[in-house]
């Protein structure tokens, strides 16, 4: 009996800890297979950025990312795709504002809702070659 509780207690744990890294725009949310997949941290210089180089890659990834509330951002979607397809799409809290950026249609300018947060997602078709998403305060 002790064992059981100790191990749902340990996994209420678990997940909690995942939503909340998600949730902070620190934990990426993959669902995607590829023979080979570079994604960049988005820590110093990478800040405003997202970034990776892919081979034979479908699914998805997903993540949020925390912008000061009530500010407008410019939005830069830039690939270089030999094979299949990658688009980004941006939503807010209330899946409202979505946009969706690919080779055809590679800027936005957004407005960031109350909350400060976004939640984007970038979803890969059979695709070889890289992207990258900026974005800047307007």
């Amino acid at each position: 009996m002790n064992a059981i509780l100790i191990l749902t207690v340990g996994l209420i744990a678990v997940f909690g800890l995942i939503y909340v890294l998600y949730n902070n725009g620190i934990g990426v949310i993959n669902s995607k297979a590829a023979l080979v997949y570079q994604g960049y941290p988005r820590i110093g210089q990478n800040k405003n950025r997202i970034k990776a180089n892919f081979a034979s890659c479908r699914g998805t990834t997903k993540r949020v990312i925390r912008l000061k509330s009530g500010k407008m951002y410019q939005f830069i979607f830039s690939s270089v795709v030999t094979k299949g397809t990658v688009c980004v799409e941006i939503v807010d809290r209330e899946n409202d504002n979505l946009v969706v950026l690919d080779q055809e249609h590679p800027s936005a300018i957004l407005s960031v809702g109350s909350g400060g947060r976004l939640h984007v997602t970038t979803r890969f078709t059979k695709a070889d070659g890289k992207y990258e998403l900026t974005w800047n305060m307007v």
